[in-house]
């Protein structure tokens, strides 16, 4: 029997992130190295905003080749200009530290390859074309953002019940508020992370993740969901195992919503 290669919860959280600092200082150490050699040898020198852009641009290549997902290249493009702004304007350490946290209270799950993804109006729409006809059943958003779906789906089926979690502490927060001010009686949100909790009670279990916490997810489904429930995976795919049925979004990005019959 072949070993797991699912990694352990928490085993690598932290790779992405430190791929995208190996990959920022990789690119400013060719660049700005560069820079100085030209410099040197032929009295060349190039403005600064030049150099900050290549080496974001440089950056963001570089991180697609370490296997960063897309999300990743607007950050590489904007970090070195924000950055040489930081220190031209001698700001204080307690401003990198502020931007950190707020920034890490929206992405929080971004550490362990799971970014925040919002689910558009066009998949909502899509969505609730697969939920079960019969009244009372209870859907589940594994990651649920800033809680879009749950209350779209809510208003189209109000004789559903429509759960919540969600581990990042700013998005979970204001779909607390948000729910708190609407009032929606068929929807509910926790705090805590989709890998400790148990799947079993529900008829749809709904993810828009990444590829990287998939195979896992779909292993757990189908040992404690029952038969007949669904697993609904926005966009990403499980290795090796087909979905038994796929619905393209008429959308801008074609979005496929991947269905596993349990």
């Amino acid at each position: 029997m072949a070993a797991s290669t699912t990694p352990r919860p928490g085993t690598g959280r932290w790779r992405p992130l430190a791929m995208a600092l190996a990959a920022q200082a990789l690119a400013a150490a060719i660049v700005f190295g560069g820079a100085v050699a030209l410099d040197a040898g032929a009295g060349v020198r190039l403005p600064l905003i030049a150099l900050l852009a290549v080496q974001g641009v440089g950056a963001a290549h570089l991180g697609r080749r370490f296997g960063l997902a897309n999300w990743w290249a607007p950050i590489h493009l904007v970090l070195p200009f924000a950055v040489a702004a930081a220190l031209l304007w001698r700001l204080p350490p307690w401003v990198f530290l502020a931007a950190f946290v707020f920034l890490l209270l929206f992405y929080w799950n971004s550490v362990a390859g799971v970014p925040l993804y919002l689910t558009n109006r066009e998949t909502r729409a899509t969505l609730a074309g697969l939920l079960p006809e019969t009244p009372g059943f209870r859907f589940i958003d594994l990651g649920s953002g800033f809680g879009g779906p749950l209350i779209d789906l809510a208003q189209r089926r109000p004789d559903g019940r429509f759960e919540g979690i969600e581990s990042a502490p700013m998005p979970y927060a204001l779909t607390w508020a948000r729910l708190l001010v609407q009032r929606r009686p068929n929807v509910s949100v926790r705090y805590g992370d989709f890998r400790s909790l148990d799947l079993g009670p529900y008829d749809v279990v709904y993810c828009f993740l990444s590829p990287v916490p998939m195979p896992a997810l779909y292993e757990r489904a189908k040992r404690e969901m029952r038969p007949g429930t669904l697993l609904i995976s926005n966009t990403f795919a499980v290795p090796d195992h087909p979905a038994d049925e796929t619905r393209e979004v008429p959308d801008l990005r074609r979005t496929t919503l991947r269905v596993w019959r349990m």
